[in-house]
């Protein structure tokens, strides 16, 4: 049963991320309808598998309280300047004209809506990727082995943003991005590993997603 749990999860992991770079290449939907979209296309799993294995949906998200010292928020402040720091270090080897295209003309984020987009990014978005391939994809699979709950959920992590990024950067430096991206999102399962809750990983992406917001406030209000 356990193995076909993790069999099952994976399947629609999966298919669910492959549907959501399918959304962003071929539909490619405002922010608020591929944020809608999202919202249903990662729940789906989640809510499938809670029924067929009859598991309460807390209990797959792993959604347990874990407290917060003043540790944690030092390393979160560390963490928030280490990401500006990387920025300011590739800037020049980034197309920000093509980044802010891509956020005003197809994303259709704006100075008017942005703060709003702003904060749901840094609040809810963190959090729904935090469940899914976290608590949901890496929590079910490190039961079967840890190496491969590591590699799968954090590849598949990765791939779910070309679909998103893959027109920002020149080929180099998204290959790069997206080897970031896999360290990243080992680094995020190990945070989860250790606190047992998405609310260990989640706090450390809405502070990355705050300092990646911060930048982009830079390109969209400044440039």
């Amino acid at each position: 049963m356990k193995k076909q749990y993790q069999n099952t999860v994976f399947f629609l992991s999966a298919t669910a991320v492959m549907t959501m770079i399918l959304i962003e290449r071929l539909l490619s939907p405002g922010y608020w309808i591929k944020s809608l979209l999202k919202i249903l296309v990662f729940s789906l799993p989640v809510i499938l598998v809670s029924l067929i294995y009859k598991r309460k949906i807390k209990d797959v998200l792993f959604i347990r309280k874990i407290g917060i010292n003043r540790k944690t928020l030092l390393f979160l402040l560390l963490f928030y300047l280490l990401v500006i720091l990387g920025y300011l270090l590739i800037k020049d080897m980034i197309d920000l004209t093509s980044i802010r295209e891509s956020l005003l003309n197809k994303e259709g984020v704006n100075e008017k809506n942005f703060y709003l987009v702003f904060s749901y990014i840094i609040l809810v978005n963190s959090f729904l990727e935090e469940a899914f391939f976290r608590a949901f994809l890496f929590g079910s699979l490190r039961q079967r082995n840890v190496l491969f709950g590591h590699i799968v959920s954090s590849l598949l992590f990765s791939v779910y943003h070309i679909g998103i990024m893959a027109s920002w950067f020149s080929p180099g430096i998204f290959l790069l991005f997206l080897a970031g991206l896999v360290l990243a999102g080992v680094f995020l399962n190990l945070l989860f590993e250790r606190g047992e809750s998405v609310f260990s990983s989640w706090i450390f992406h809405a502070c990355a997603n705050l300092a990646i917001n911060t930048i982009a406030s830079f390109m969209i209000l400044m440039i």
